[in-house]
């Protein structure tokens, strides 16, 4: 079965598309991992995910903190190199916000 569950931060706002009649979401999750000598170290988790799942993640806004679910896949891409590049990501089919960037609102004098 592939199932993939992660926790972690968006590093920037998500690039939302519209494909026709579907709209589709795509951002990178920073992932934090402990390490063996106490260090932590950060997985950068690339992610896409499409129709119900993308207009969640278009309200999405960088660093915050946020669960999903989803499969692993392989994504092919061509490079600036003119070669095409195959990449592991993540199929995001739910996403659930843990903690929203607190935004601070100016007070004017």
């Amino acid at each position: 079965m592939n199932l993939c569950c992660l926790i972690g931060r968006l590093i920037r706002d998500p690039i939302v598309r519209f494909e026709g009649e579907s709209q589709t979401a795509s951002f990178t999750l920073a992932v934090q991992e402990p390490g063996r000598t106490g260090t932590a170290f950060t997985l950068f988790v690339p992610c896409t995910s499409w129709g119900r799942s993308a207009e969640a993640c278009s309200l999405l806004t960088s660093a915050d903190l946020v669960s999903i679910e989803g499969k692993l896949t392989w994504r092919k891409q061509v490079g600036k190199c003119k070669q095409e590049h195959a990449q592991l990501c993540v199929n995001v089919r739910e996403i659930t916000v843990l903690a929203p960037v607190a935004t601070t609102v100016g007070s004017s004098n």
